[in-house]
């Protein structure tokens, strides 16, 4: 579910256009546009109002522009009080918009329309005012004021905005605020037909400010509250007053302040519906004086009363969520409605002519809220409401559409039996999320955005933003990309849904350039890293060299690596214990690669500069060395020197490491099992060491050569080292280091091999197998 505290900034976007959206600016030659820029230096008041002599003040084009016209008013801080004197038509209005950053700034700055009709007023700023409203309007019709802000000093003695006698108009989209106004908004007895339409209305909400400041007062009848935020004020965040007759108070988000939320002073004809009340010190919806024909329907109330905040007044009588008093409550429609009244959901939650008791007592009292519920479940709200309540809007505050949520039954009324009570209605909204899978082999990535939610409504499609400039957009979950060079990137996938309904998701890759991939067998134990969980450390646990045991080494500058786990398709991260789990590199996943002299290597993790200890097969790889031993040694073995075979020239036979290693190696097998299986090891210089599967110990040219080869050594030292001799015909020999001399399958492989030719014949040849 959407969070109601956030609904508010939404709805701005998603009722009527964005505070942005400002009509297409006209040509300098285009007679129909008057411009003015305080801060050109060929501006003139005088002028013509073209943009090559625009003027330097509002008041001059305003009193010029007549129906059909536009001021364009473009960025600067204008010390004015700006009075429309001329109207527009129906089809022809007077718009006055901001195409830049105009704020009119000062005590008595803002606009006046008094007697005008037809007029936009669009995305302009006013602040700093004092004495008189940031906005007046009056004996005026056909007005839209749309966007922007109007605000008032620390100390006010006028409403922000305040309608006099102004019928069939339009406020939408814009945040009237102070830290002391006297009101938000106020509508006097003798203006009608207006809306007040996704508007933020704000005041500074401690009790001792302003005394029954209000947010959005209603004096005149047929208006309209709708879909807007209100926070703050003394008195109550909407007021009806007696006259206010057949006002519409519909899908309001009332935040804390330390009046009430919702207050009917005997208007009648009221429609209550379908807002969200919460923390108000007093009560949340009250209806009182002389009220007929009021309906409170649909509304979700949530710790309203006096309950410890620090902006109540402590000396208050504690509220209720819900309250109806005197003769209102002869004929006041109460229902599905949800209240929570903070810690004692059952006692106190509702107030009946000043007696504040539960739900089942005010259903007795009352005989109304048969199907209210006394419930701070989220579920509780949805698909619950009277779609037949007076004032029920078919869209949510934010304009989305009603929606039916799967798992949650329809227990409305009405002709929607799945409208949702409250201000925000639960749409399902889709949610982004996406695997990131790296080959630095070739320089791509693999986005699979398979696990998205499409919440109610289906994915129609995926955008893919690859962060190089390289942006794909198709129905399919899943895109590659390969980048042109290596580097970090920002990868973000938004997916859509019907009803214009979307949501992304990002994160960080780093696609370096890979120099190698290896595998790596410590020292402590002849067993190879693996590790293909992300929440399972790195272990050297594994007898032979798998695709769990692979990784890349990447070049991550100044001389250092990163590990990239090719199973698990993340780096390696070395901040403590060495886990598969990132995409990006970072300090953490940096480490120095070290020679050591007897042909291993070790692992410094530069975010500890500790080395990288091997503890045993149970336990994970930890950077926690301040000193190499054996247990921070790893030999290297490239994939493709794993597991490998040796056939000899001189018979045809397979090289075997008999007995399970026991006995000498001897070219006498017809197949190839896991005695005849054998890692090439990488001992730097040139030379290798050859690792039999067998018994997992290292091939040793025993006595400095003079006995035959066999797999007995638990590290490679001078007897263990071998020269790796390609031959001009596909074969290989094996040349021991510690007497240069070269590997035999001596007696046309009848004996076992032995070091002692001095050159390449027949039976020094072998064929590598796979």
């Amino acid at each position: 579910m959407r969070n109601s505290s956030v609904a508010g900034l939404t709805a701005l976007a998603l009722t009527g256009g964005s505070l942005l959206s400002l009509a297409a600016p006209a040509q300098a030659a285009d007679a129909t546009v008057l411009y003015v820029r305080q801060m050109s230096t060929d501006c003139s008041d005088t002028g013509a109002g073209t943009l090559a002599q625009p003027y330097c003040s509002i008041a001059p084009a305003v009193a010029r522009v007549t129906a059909g016209q536009t001021v364009d008013i473009g960025q600067g801080t204008y010390p004015e009080r700006v009075t429309v004197a001329n109207s527009g038509t129906p089809d022809q209005p007077i718009t006055i918009l901001a195409s830049g950053v105009a704020t009119l700034s000062g005590a008595t700055a803002g606009f006046t329309v008094d007697g005008q009709h037809d007029i936009v007023v669009q995305n302009m700023r006013v602040n700093k005012v004092v004495d008189v409203p940031a906005l007046d309007l009056r004996n005026a019709s056909g007005i839209t004021v749309r966007g922007g802000t109007y605000a008032m000093a620390d100390v006010s003695t006028a409403p922000v905005v305040r309608l006099t006698a102004v019928t069939g108009s339009t406020l939408t989209q814009l945040t009237a605020s102070g830290k002391a106004p006297v009101a938000g908004i106020t509508m006097d007895a003798a203006t009608s037909g207006v809306a007040v339409r996704a508007v933020n209305v704000l005041s500074w909400p401690n009790y001792n400010l302003v005394n029954d400041s209000v947010g959005v007062r209603v004096d005149g009848h047929g208006n309209t509250v709708l879909n807007n935020n209100i926070s703050g004020f003394t008195g109550a965040a909407i007021t009806l007053e007696a006259a206010a007759v057949e006002a519409v108070v519909a899908n309001n988000q009332v935040n804390g302040g330390a009046g009430g939320g919702i207050h009917n002073r005997g208007a009648t004809g009221t429609a209550i519906t379908n807002n969200s009340v919460n923390n108000r010190c007093l009560d949340g919806i009250r209806v009182d004086g002389a009220s007929t024909g009021v309906s409170v329907q649909n509304n979700i109330l949530t710790s309203n009363g006096l309950f410890g905040q620090t902006y109540c007044d402590p000396a208050a009588e504690p509220g209720a969520e819900i309250g109806v008093y005197g003769d209102a409550g002869k004929d006041t429609v109460v229902d599905y409605n949800n209240t929570y009244h903070h810690a004692s959901p059952s006692g106190t939650a509702y107030s009946w002519n000043g007696t504040l008791m539960g739900l089942d007592a005010f259903r007795a009292a009352s005989r109304q809220a048969a199907h209210d519920r006394d419930t701070a479940s989220s579920t509780d709200r949805c698909d619950s409401a009277n779609s037949a309540a007076p004032g029920y809007q078919t869209t949510d505050r934010s304009g989305f559409p009603r929606a039916d949520v799967p798992s949650v039954a329809n227990t409305g009324a009405g002709p929607v039996t799945y409208a949702d009570r409250g201000a925000v209605e639960d749409i399902g909204n889709p949610t982004a999320t996406f695997d990131t899978s790296l080959d630095l082999g070739v320089g791509s990535v693999t986005v699979d955005a398979s696990a998205s939610n499409a919440g109610f409504f289906p994915i129609t499609s995926y955008l893919f933003d690859f962060g190089d400039g390289t942006v794909v957009t198709q129905d399919k979950p899943v895109a590659s990309h390969r980048y042109a060079a290596p580097g970090d990137y920002t990868v973000s996938v938004k997916v859509s849904a019907t009803e214009g309904l979307s949501a992304s998701a990002a994160q960080s890759v780093s696609v370096l350039r890979r120099t190698g991939t290896v595998g790596l067998l410590s020292l402590a134990n002849l067993r190879y890293v693996a590790g293909e969980n992300v929440r399972q450390g790195l272990l050297a646990s594994q007898p032979a060299l798998g695709a769990a045991g692979q990784f890349d080494l990447a070049d991550a500058g100044n001389g250092q690596i990163a590990l990239f786990s090719r199973a698990a398709r993340r780096y390696v991260t070395g901040d403590g214990t060495l886990i598969p789990t990132s995409i990006t590199v970072t300090a953490t996943e940096r480490f120095a690669l070290l020679p050591n002299a007897d042909g291993t290597v070790s692992l410094r993790a530069t975010a500890s500069s500790r080395y990288v200890s091997a503890p045993s097969a149970t336990s994970p790889l930890v950077a926690d060395a301040t000193a190499i031993g054996t247990a921070q040694k790893f030999y290297r073995v490239a994939p493709t020197d794993a597991d490998r075979s040796f056939k000899a020239g001189a018979n045809g036979r397979y090289v075997t490491a008999d007995n399970a290693g026991a006995s000498p190696l001897i070219a006498n097998r017809t197949t190839v099992g896991p005695w005849e299986r054998f890692d090439l090891v990488d001992l730097g210089n040139g030379q290798i060491g050859v690792f039999a599967h067998a018994n997992n110990r290292f091939v040793c040219a025993d006595n400095g050569g003079v006995n035959p080869l066999i797999a007995n050594r638990l590290s490679a030292g001078a007897w263990e080292k071998f020269t790796l001799v390609r031959n001009t015909d596909g074969t290989v020999s094996l040349k021991a280091t510690v007497n240069s001399r070269y590997v035999t399958a001596d007696s046309g492989g009848a004996k076992p091999l032995i070091a002692n030719r001095t050159a390449i014949g027949p039976w020094e040849k072998f064929t590598l197998g796979g």
